[in-house]
């Protein structure tokens, strides 16, 4: 595994979007809750550096190992 946490972690999360219609988040109808939850998710590992402690939650929430 030479990939960082953060790394898999947006790639699960991305992987997750593919799995939930393939549709780019921006493309998501307005209140569609998993959606939205997967962006927010995106743009807090965007604003987390590699060993913060967010990119950790996000591990534990999606199962990234």
């Amino acid at each position: 595994m030479s990939e960082s946490l953060k790394e898999r972690v947006r790639d699960k999360i991305l992987r997750q979007r593919i799995e939930d219609g393939g549709r780019p988040i921006g493309d998501a109808e307005g209140d569609d809750p998993r959606a939205m939850d997967l962006n927010h998710d995106l743009m807090l590992l965007d604003g987390a550096e590699e060993d913060d402690a967010v990119v950790q939650a996000l591990a534990e929430k999606y199962w990234v190992p």
